[in-house]
């Protein structure tokens, strides 16, 4: 992976530099035109001269009268500023070859408003005039683009070019005379840069508008905004922006050309400040970037109403500002690792570089040259690029971080379940051993109530990076996230369990004896402000079965960390396990055989002791097919808890027991009692007591005939619901029994708060009855209690005669057992009942 990466990197290089090598070279042929003007190419010989009219008041026939005034230095030494002054340029053309010569004169501003040209003779005659400047009206695209004018010199001839620069914006205007050829060569190097500028400008705008639709982020709009006031910007400067609107939009940009500088700056800002995500943290940075930006929005617009003369000297101190707040922004996040923003930061290197090249140039400090005077476009295009790649970088960095929290938790940074089911999967894919370990920090949920969540955090890290430092010494557990840079051998499943695999093939107690001396190197401790905390941990084995997923192997792992807790080692393994895993394939197969009637009802018989004629009987849940006979019930009845098909199941057992007393009814046995268990879940089932007397009237049962068994955990939960219940199944007929009695922590208690018509005392103290003498009078006791409140008492698991005679005895009503019965299908039950006739 890594050689790849390396291998694509070097790949992505090399193209890199050769896209520069075409870049180079191609800048190279674009750069010259200025190097060949007539002066350098043609026997033309030039003079200089100047004049400032602070007065704005000289004319062009007031122009021999004041020729002394006009100082002789080249035109960069004229002091071009903002000032409302007209400025007039004289050029004294010597032409000493023996032909005339055909020049373009080019003037360099296509911002400036009055351009006055004038040629003429020697002897001050004006030969020809015209006017240019973006106010002057019928000129042609191309003039007002590129403002220029083509004469000829006569040959060993003396004549004079005058301009008359007047307007009110950007006043300096270098003036180049070329060859036919040469002016040629310089618009097409214009046109070239101009192109490129535009062309990758607008397709980065496309590129990031379809991005916006995708990834709706409104850095792409900002950012778009910036492209568009930068081709603005520079279409007003350079002048190829008379290509690219209506010429009312264009001259409508150059008249407010200021305005165009507010929005570059204003969007740059917006940019930084929601590419480094400063709108998310509302932090001060984030407030000073609002208020700068609504002031160079109100600023911005009253460039409509102000002069540029005095707009543009407010821009560049408004610029300043912004240069110093997002130097500030870009600081804070550089210093606080925020890596995704290198490109960014680069991305004002050209910017700030193209900034200072272009006031030094129009001020005179720089000498007007082809490459200078599109500096700050080459700036905006390098920024623009790199900016883009800036964004790029930020995706990609979106794309990592959601990865990266999709498979790592929140707490404890370490891999999650996804990443562990990856990881196992893999190694199925492999045919590799992978027995997954869960490592779990016992009587964590009751840590958790103590423990704020930051403490509770703590612990986890804590506990985390100790389990992370054991295995890594361990080479039998596989790193999870072998592909990345940070490998880990440990996941975290939440709730304090933590996972890992194991590649190693070994028995049970060679695994066990691993993991062992790994918990032995946790922390025992943990300190909570003066509290010291002990801290016990247990480990679930889960090895893989012949058909298996990981799903059920996680089920597995935790069914084997529920056992570890009865054990001295805290450790559990699933081949200990007879019982079959619980799983949801195994509910869904549950409740198939409920809609299919493939599930039974066993009847258990109850005798009345002092007559032994029976009376009635408990149903129990059986499962007849096969390959479930072997399930435990009471786990089965726990996985329809947690599954939510108990009410499901508990309405099917309802319709069938009532469908068995019609059907004793039938036979005789009018007086034949059933008793169902009731859930603590069923309180659930919406009106209970009216479904239960549907069913009976259904199957035209007495409701005297019906039993609910209710256990004390059923009543433990909802108490002020469960009792509503009791008594409107009181109401019905319906005979309501308190099952398991003795057992729980308050059975007295419900006996005076219940309308219970009968108790059955547990069976933990039947069974051994004539040897134990506290069961004894225990028994004893609980009988008396219930006959003095008017209540039957019924023994469940009698298995002797002595236990029989002995509960007849002390004076129980009713008895059931294996002694009469094991639990028997309806048709053995019935053929069971007429023997017993």
């Amino acid at each position: 992976m890594k050689k790849n990466y390396l291998r694509y990197h070097f790949i992505a290089i090399a193209i890199l530099f050769f896209v520069f090598f075409v870049i180079a070279n191609f800048s190279n042929h674009l750069a010259t035109p200025t190097k060949y003007t007539i002066d350098k190419t043609t026997p033309i010989y030039l003079s200089h001269r100047y004049l400032v009219d602070d007065s704005k008041k000289l004319q062009i026939d007031q122009f021999s009268n004041n020729i002394d005034r006009f100082i002789e230095q080249p035109f960069s030494e004229i002091d071009w500023n903002f000032a409302p002054r007209n400025y007039w340029l004289l050029i004294e053309l010597d032409n000493r070859s023996q032909q005339a010569e055909k020049i373009v004169a080019h003037f360099d501003n296509p911002m400036v408003d009055h351009l006055s040209v004038y040629h003429l003779s020697n002897d001050n005659t004006i030969l020809t005039a015209k006017k240019l400047g973006d106010l002057e009206p019928d000129l042609t695209l191309f003039q007002y683009s590129v403002p220029h004018i083509r004469l000829t010199i006569a040959a060993q001839s003396k004549q004079k070019l005058l301009l008359k620069i007047d307007t009110t914006g950007i006043s300096k205007t270098p003036v180049n005379l070329y060859g036919e050829a040469e002016f040629q060569d310089l618009t097409r190097s214009q046109a070239a840069i101009w192109g490129i500028f535009v062309g990758v400008l607008i397709m980065a705008a496309l590129y990031n508008l379809v991005l916006f639709f995708g990834i709706k982020d409104r850095v792409y709009l900002i950012y778009i905004g910036y492209i568009i006031s930068a081709i603005i910007l520079m279409g007003c400067v350079l002048g190829f922006g008379f290509y690219l609107w209506p010429l009312q939009w264009q001259l409508f940009f150059q008249k407010h050309v200021v305005m165009s500088n507010y929005a570059i700056a204003l969007f740059t800002l917006a940019f930084c400040t929601m590419f480094l995500r400063y709108h998310k943290e509302k932090c001060w940075r984030y407030k000073v970037s609002k208020y700068l930006m609504s002031l160079m929005f109100v600023l911005g617009i009253s460039c409509l109403f102000v002069p540029e003369n005095i707009a543009a000297p407010i821009f560049f101190c408004v610029l300043s500002l912004l240069y110093i707040v997002c130097i500030i922004m870009i600081y804070n996040k550089l210093r606080s690792g925020f890596r995704w923003a290198k490109f960014y930061v680069i991305s004002w290197v050209p910017l700030i570089i193209g900034a200072a090249i272009q006031p030094l140039e129009l001020t005179g400090v720089l000498p007007y040259n082809f490459i200078f005077r599109h500096a700050f476009l080459i700036a905006i295009l390098c920024e623009v690029v790199l900016m883009a790649m800036a964004l790029a970088d930020r995706v990609r960095y979106q794309r990592e971080r959601a990865l990266y929290h999709a498979t790592h938790t929140q707490q404890t940074k370490l891999l999650n379940s996804a990443m562990l089911k990856q990881a196992y999967m893999a190694l199925e894919q492999q045919q590799r051993q992978n027995t997954l370990c869960l490592i779990k920090i016992r009587y964590f949920h009751s840590l958790d109530t103590l423990l704020s969540p930051s403490k509770s955090i703590d612990l986890l890290v804590n506990v985390a990076h100790a389990l992370e430092l054991q295995l890594v010494g361990e080479r039998q557990f596989t790193y999870l996230d072998s592909t990345l840079d940070t490998s880990s051998k440990l996941a975290d499943l939440g709730t304090g369990v933590f996972a890992c695999i194991s590649t190693k093939s070994q028995t049970a107690e060679e695994l066990s004896q691993c993991l062992t001396k790994v918990i032995k190197g946790l922390p025992k401790h943990y300190q909570l402000e003066g509290l010291n905390l002990q801290l016990e941990y247990a480990v679930g084995i889960s090895f893989p079965d012949a058909i298996d997923n990981f799903e059920a192997s996680l089920q597995r792992g935790y069914v084997t960390l529920k056992e570890a807790k009865d054990t001295a080692s805290r450790i559990s393994n699933s081949q200990q396990q007879t019982d079959q895993i619980m799983d949801i394939d195994l509910a869904a197969k549950l409740q198939n055989a409920i809609n299919t009637d493939q599930l039974a009802l066993y009847h258990q018989p109850q005798l009345d002791l002092a007559t032994n004629r029976v009376i009635g009987s408990e149903v129990l849940l059986r499962w007849p097919i096969e390959q479930y006979q072997q399930i435990n019930i009471e786990q089965l009845i726990q996985l329809a808890e947690r599954t939510g098909l108990i009410n499901e199941l508990t309405l099917w057992v309802l319709d069938k027991a009532c469908q068995d007393i019609a059907a004793l009814n039938k036979l005789g046995y009018s007086e034949h009692c059933v008793s169902v268990n009731l859930s603590a879940k069923n309180i659930s089932i919406a009106q209970l007591a009216e479904k239960v007397e549907n069913v009976l009237l259904k199957h035209n049962v007495p409701a005297k005939q019906l039993k609910f068994e209710l256990t004390e955990t059923a009543l433990i939960n909802n108490q002020h619901q469960m009792q509503a219940l009791i008594t409107q199944l009181h109401k019905l007929g319906v005979v309501v029994v308190l099952d398991d009695f003795g057992t729980g922590y308050a059975s007295l208690t419900y006996l005076l708060h219940y309308t219970f018509a009968s108790i059955k005392i547990d069976r933990s103290f039947i069974s051994n009855l004539e040897e134990n003498a506290s069961n004894k009078v225990v028994v004893k006791t609980a009988i008396d209690m219930a006959h003095n409140l008017g209540i039957t008492v019924t023994a469940e698991g009698v298995e002797d005669k002595h236990t029989h005679d002995l509960l007849n005895a002390m004076g129980a009503n009713f008895s059931q057992g294996y002694y009469y019965a094991k639990p028997l299908p309806f048709g053995s039950f019935t053929d069971w009942l007429s023997k017993k006739a």
